[in-house]
């Protein structure tokens, strides 16, 4: 069983400057500082355990990241938790499981983001 997560508008006010950024950026954010509330061990366990997935998806200007927590999906378009019929109803073609990003590819890039100047 998935937990319910925090609305995203009582947290906004509050974590402002945390939503800036392209949509993984968002995607991250939102699970870390919303869903997972500021714990690294929620976070990474949601991801392994593919309890909330970074979902790759095509939209009508390129490549996009969609953040998905159980049944429901928000990105830096909708600011909102809505259903994978309303994404699909945005444009957004998601890619098959196997060509998700996967919580490595995360970590890898969280790893550049800390040693890159």
């Amino acid at each position: 069983m998935t937990p319910k997560p925090r609305p995203l508008a009582r947290t906004k006010a509050r974590c402002k400057d945390m939503f800036r950024g392209d949509c993984e950026d968002y995607s991250l954010s939102v699970l870390y500082y919303v869903v997972c509330r500021g714990s690294w061990i929620r976070f990474w366990l949601y991801l392994i355990t593919f309890r909330a997935q970074i979902c790759g998806c095509e939209s009508k200007s390129g490549g996009h990241a969609v953040l998905r927590v159980g049944r429901r999906y928000i990105d830096n378009w909708t600011k909102e938790w809505v259903d994978r019929d309303h994404m699909k109803g945005l444009g957004h073609d998601f890619r098959p499981l196997y060509l998700t990003i996967l919580p490595t590819t995360v970590a890898f890039k969280l790893l550049l983001a800390k040693v890159s100047p």
